[in-house]
């Protein structure tokens, strides 16, 4: 890359091989050389030293080079990280101040340059015309790959304290709300990470929200949302269960006459779902039903349809005209009667491993230092901690050193017994399959039936379902054997996130959250390790699966876990209504010794979804 820079004084390198870098990669570059040291994310670059190496790179100009030249012979000590921090200081106008304050991420000395700009302008100038476009742009270098998730929240928390900085200035004023939100997980949903994003987002873009919470029942929303004359009511759910609670609520509005607009979000739906429940049954809903990917797609939603008139209509006209494309385009798909003979007789008959005692254990206290070598810390940076879309030498400098040293620390508190505790339970169980069902015995006698769990079978594909793995009942008896498993890490890590999310911490609650999912999913590592371990399973044998995923999506059959291995008793672990499990930070699962077990999506989850 650097060669590009070839003959320019060092700090000019550094500056073009970092745009050079960036636009590269933006246009497909799956490798470079580079200086890692020298590269310098492009966001965190000078706005000047951006446009001139801008101007080279595309030739936009015919004296580039020259200009740039001549800019840094001015300036021989420069570097794009000095310049991108001198824009912050007293000689720029007090707006660009407050302006890099949201964008860098500075809390200290926000008030005073707030009640500078006030002495020009009212609390709500300066709240729609310099803090609001900061978001704004803010949102945007996020959606451009520039800013990953944690620093926008950071970003938002220097927005959160400016804002209560001029409420005392706001109070009583007409027209500082941009809108209205009334926002929810939905009832029988434990999960509101990102419930708790799209209010942290829409809030500092000034938007009122009313969030309710998890859990919330359908009616509670809609009288929510009667009483505040809500622009628009947003819903959550992680899993395809819970997801069936978002077309009850146009069910709902429709029996009562409302006409809220809905934002539905979360793991378990995407696009098309929105698209099939806006159309339902009996038409069009006609208020709309939008999907949002992630809370800035919410924020740019709620603005079109808070907006200028004209533009709402015509964004509302577009997704009804889409949502209509797309059913006119559906087939239904031809009926497939699959039994599971078929797809059992292509697997072999494998040999049933000796489990060394039949019944349940519990683990007692586990060191958390045993977890670490179990954490997928892919996953991690990745997924958990926002980092999914960062690359090359931004990639290295971000976990080197935002990632690594936060992870030091959560480990080291993990460690003392002040952030997680974890703990199992687990047990082996006499089995068999037939047809679909995964039939459980009495440990002590092998032929009394204690329960069933129904799996789902693949509508394409080979067919398969997790009963396929085991052998049929022998002599009305047990012929296989299961092992079922239930972990925690406590419930302290949902009590903090929290904690901080109620004190504006909107960051540290991101990535503890994190931290703490993965420590539960390393937990369950831990232990499907340990199991196998036991049944002396060779390396790549045995596969763990969850409910609420492809294989096994019925959250209903948790209770019969928890009945089996007594986990309410033995690990202080509940579940809901909806069959999730309390405290979040927990998991659940089945473990099928077979050598030809697979990880497969259960195409037949589309019927759970409609």
């Amino acid at each position: 890359v650097s060669n590009v820079s070839f003959g320019l004084k060092p700090a000019a390198r550094a500056a073009l091989n970092s745009v050079m870098l960036h636009h590269c990669v933006a246009a497909g570059l799956d490798m470079a050389i580079v200086n890692a040291k020298e590269i310098t994310p492009y966001a965190e670059i000078g706005a000047v030293e951006r446009e001139l190496c801008d101007d080279l790179v595309f030739n936009r100009r015919p004296d580039a080079l020259e200009r740039a030249i001549a800019y840094w012979e001015r300036l021989p000590a420069a570097s794009a990280t000095a310049a991108a921090q001198a824009e912050d200081d007293a000689s720029e106008p007090v707006a660009q101040r407050i302006r890099n304050a949201i964008l860098h991420r500075r809390k200290d000395g926000i008030e005073e340059k707030l009640d500078e700009a006030m002495r020009t302008r009212d609390a709500v100038g300066v709240l729609n015309e310099v803090l609001l476009p900061a978001m704004k742009e803010v949102g945007d270098r996020f959606g451009a790959g520039e800013l990953i998730l944690p620093f926008v929240l950071q970003s938002a928390e220097v927005m959160k304290k400016a804002v209560a900085h001029l409420e005392q200035f706001l109070e009583r004023t007409e027209g500082v709300s941009k809108g209205k939100v009334v926002l929810a997980t939905v009832f029988g949903d434990v999960h509101d990470i990102g419930k708790n994003l799209v209010n942290t987002i829409l809030t500092n873009n000034g938007y009122t929200v009313y969030d309710l919470g998890k859990q919330v029942p359908m009616s509670t929303i809609l009288d929510k949302a009667v009483e505040v004359d809500a622009d628009a009511i947003g819903l959550s759910a992680l899993l395809v269960s819970t997801s069936k609670q978002m077309p009850v609520c146009l069910a709902e509005q429709r029996s009562r006459g409302l006409a809220f607009p809905v934002l539905i979000g979360g793991a378990a739906i995407n696009r098309d779902f929105g698209r099939r429940i806006a159309m339902g049954d009996t038409g069009y809903f006609e208020a709309g039903v939008y999907y949002a990917k992630d809370a800035f797609e919410g924020l740019d939603i709620v603005d079109r349809l808070t907006g200028d008139p004209a533009r709402r209509t015509a964004f509302e006209r577009e997704r009804r005209d889409d949502a209509e494309r797309a059913r006119a385009a559906q087939t239904a798909p031809a009926a497939v009667a699959v039994t599971g003979a078929d797809a059992r007789g292509s697997l072999l008959v494998a040999d049933v491993p000796e489990p060394p005692f039949l019944g349940v254990r519990e683990t007692g206290d586990i060191v958390a230092g045993e977890l670490w070598p179990c954490f997928d810390l892919k996953s991690l940076f990745r997924l958990s901690w926002g980092g999914a879309s960062t690359k090359g030498a931004q990639w290295e400098r971000l976990v080197r050193e935002e990632f690594e040293p936060r992870r030091a620390q959560y480990q080291n508190e993990a460690r003392s017994g002040a952030l997680i505790s974890p703990r199992a339970v687990y047990g082996y169980f006499p089995a068999s399959g037939s047809g679909d069902d995964v039939i459980v015995y009495d440990p002590n006698d092998g032929r009394s039936e204690v329960g069933r769990f129904r799996c789902t079978r693949q509508v394409g594909g080979e067919h398969l379902c997790l009963a396929d793995y085991l052998r049929p009942p022998q002599r009305g008896g047990a012929s296989d054997v299961i092992a079922l498993q239930v972990v925690t890490v406590g419930a302290a890590p949902s009590e903090r996130v929290d904690a901080l999310q109620r004190s504006g911490a909107y960051s540290e609650a991101y990535y503890l959250h994190g931290f703490s999912v993965q420590s539960a999913e390393a937990l369950a590592e831990y232990m499907h390790r340990r199991i196998r371990r036991e049944l002396g399973l060779v390396d790549g044998r045995g596969r763990r699966y969850s409910w609420g995923y492809g294989a096994c999506p019925d959250l209903s059959q948790h209770a019969l876990v928890w009945r089996l291995l007594d986990a309410q008793r033995l690990l202080g672990t509940s579940l809901t209504e909806a069959f999730q499990i309390v405290p979040e930070q927990s998991t659940a699962a089945i473990v099928m010794h077979h050598p030809q077990a697979t990880y497969f999506n259960a195409a037949a989850v589309r019927e759970l979804v409609a």
